[in-house]
């Protein structure tokens, strides 16, 4: 009998055990992006896989951003635009994310346009930036605010309560002169456009020595996609009357990840 409750005991908790293991989130790498040395003068710092490139005073910085990066956009990952997870907790990208930070080193004003951006592959295939309209149509489920849900304080023992419909309770004889509370309640679509908002690499005018930084998103890559080149063509320079419009080129390469 003693041997039997040991034998469910260790079951169980082995049980329990695999299915909190399954629940975690577990993420996949397929392939790195690194930056690639190309003859234009562009510093690349290993440490952070990153490439910065200076034209003018204006300096630009891109990172591309791997799935252990996404995970850490949101502290929740089931409310992350940028991933998916499927049914066993593994956690891949959606799109292609690189990190952009514009720094405005002149005495005059400077516009980005982040909107105009494109990405090469090896084998000449354009990609082009994806906007915040696309991801406010992909997670449109439910636009803007879900319900408000309002708690009323309970009514004393002796009272009849009842709920009318799931999101309002109140007791019908006591709630006029009852107290409550109320709080929004947003739907995950709602806040997976919120974050994709408020990440994402927006139009501005920088002043001197002003910064910008967010996302630039494009497409998922195909695994074989090679040598990657990111344009940059929407940073426009003033000077007094003038305007002149520049162009930033990025060099990255696809390497697949080391399987354990």
């Amino acid at each position: 009998m003693f041997k039997n409750r040991f034998a469910f005991i260790f079951i169980s908790i082995f049980g329990l055990s695999y299915l909190f293991a399954g629940c975690a989130i577990r993420p996949q790498v397929d392939f790195y992006l690194s930056p690639v040395e190309t003859a234009e003068g562009q510093e690349i710092d290993k440490k952070t896989g990153s490439v910065t490139v200076e034209n003018e005073g204006v300096r630009i910085t891109v990172s591309a951003l791997d799935i252990l990066d996404l995970l850490k956009v949101t502290s929740d990952a089931r409310v992350n635009p940028y991933i998916y997870i499927n049914d066993w907790g593994v956690a891949k990208p959606l799109y292609t994310v690189f990190e952009v930070t514009i720094k405005n080193n002149r005495e005059s004003n400077v516009s980005i346009d982040p909107s105009s951006a494109v990405l090469l592959d090896e084998e000449g295939e354009q990609y082009d930036a994806i906007p915040y309209e696309a991801f406010k149509e992909r997670y449109a489920a439910y636009p803007g605010l879900e319900r408000d849900i309002i708690y009323y304080q309970s009514p004393p023992p002796y009272r009849y309560r009842w709920w009318h419909p799931w999101y309002y309770h109140y007791d019908r004889y006591w709630w006029r002169s009852r107290p409550y509370s109320a709080w929004r309640v947003y739907d995950d679509s709602y806040i997976k456009r919120s974050v994709a908002k408020a990440t994402l690499l927006k139009s501005a005018k920088l002043y001197s020595g002003g910064k910008k930084q967010g996302f630039l998103v494009f497409p998922k890559l195909k695994p074989d996609s090679g040598e990657l080149k990111i344009i940059i063509p929407g940073v426009t320079v003033f000077h007094r009357d003038r305007e002149r419009r520049l162009e930033f080129r990025f060099h990255f390469k696809q390497l697949p990840a080391v399987k354990d």
